[in-house]
């Protein structure tokens, strides 16, 4: 499944383990490892990530699933304005595609207010 809207990067707590996975977890769709091209950092102590197709490269996860869409707005409001979704290439094994990567913003810029919310949020119970 190639197609960037059902594909969507994860590098920090959205990956497999991580704190915030439960947010993907029930979700029908496919794990893959992946390679990502840019720089790593932190952004009020969470990891950000920004793409430069000649920077280092970064392991990821690419998550696929066609029922991905009707939950990026849910995303986006957790995420908050500290990032911001776009499309960029990955290397699965030997292919490229195309998908969707929650970027961080640079550390110079003053974080908003919004991006203090994800230090509030608690793992749900099982």
């Amino acid at each position: 499944m190639d197609n960037p809207d059902h594909s969507l990067i994860v590098y920090g707590t959205l990956v497999p383990g991580g704190m915030y996975h439960y947010l993907l977890a029930d979700l029908p769709g496919a794990w893959e490892r992946c390679v990502i091209r840019g720089y790593m950092g932190e952004y009020w102590g969470f990891k950000a990530f920004q793409y430069d197709e000649h920077g280092p490269e970064h392991p990821a996860w690419l998550f696929s699933s066609p029922q991905l869409p009707p939950l990026l707005p849910d995303l986006d409001a957790f995420e908050g304005e500290a990032y911001e979704r776009r499309l960029i290439p990955a290397q699965v094994g030997d292919r490229w595609v195309m998908a969707q990567i929650y970027a961080g913003k640079s550390a110079d810029e003053s974080p908003p207010r919004e991006a203090t919310h994800r230090r509030h949020l608690k793992k749900a119970e099982p």
